[in-house]
């Protein structure tokens, strides 16, 4: 009975052990975009969007992180003094470098990051719906823009291993996504979103390998 006891002591341990080594996640999110355009465009204003979609965690217990995520984002902006909008539809994917604050493990977990976002234009239309892009053999905006991120949040525990994620970001494109003559302009938003992350597995950074659970 005593051996019993002992052993079934050592499993909880060792269960408990391995959970705690989980330092890799994945998840949802969701959240609204403000975009509006700068440079070579005048009577511009903020227009509203949606973000979504999905994203990968790594924390460690130094506080240092890394965030990967596939997002569909709506910019463009408000334009003749508000009487139309050009919404532009991307593809984003921020590789985002995380510090998080506090103590590994904590309920709360303040954070900041920033990084490039890779930008992959899939429509440009009016407010009514049409298309202001062009046909394949004549564009008027650019396929592929380079941004960057900055933001801070926080990830709030809400259950063993399941994480309540929110952050306030701000972006910025880094290229002229026009591709008119005697143009420059350049994407620019601001972003509150929100995230469940859910345990993946252990990510052994002496082998470079990660363990699924």
């Amino acid at each position: 009975m005593k051996n019993c006891i002992i052993l079934l002591l050592v499993a909880f341990v060792c269960s408990q052990q391995a959970q705690a080594q989980e330092n890799v996640s994945i998840g949802p999110m969701a959240g609204v975009s403000i975009a509006n355009l700068r440079g070579d465009i005048s009577n511009t204003n903020w227009k509203p969007g949606l973000t979504i979609g999905g994203f990968y965690n790594y924390s460690s217990e130094t506080g240092f992180g890394f965030s990967g995520q596939l997002l569909f984002t709506q910019l463009g902006a408000q334009t003749d003094s508000k009487r139309n909008e050009l919404n532009l539809n991307y593809i984003q994917a921020p590789l985002l470098a995380t510090f998080f604050f506090g103590k590994y493990g904590d309920v709360v977990r303040p954070k900041i990051f920033l990084g490039p976002t890779l930008n992959f234009m899939t429509s440009a239309r009016d407010k009514n719906g049409n298309n202001v892009n062009g046909d394949s053999n004549n564009r008027n905006f650019s396929v592929f823009d380079l941004g960057g991120t900055v933001g801070a949040g926080l990830n709030i525990r809400l259950a063993q291993k399941i994480w309540l994620n929110f952050d306030a970001r701000y972006g910025f494109g880094l290229l002229d996504i026009t591709r008119l003559d005697n143009s420059n302009i350049k994407n620019n938003n601001w972003g509150i979103n929100t995230g469940l992350s859910f345990p993946l597995g252990t990510y052994d950074k002496n082998t470079g390998r990660l363990r699924t659970r």
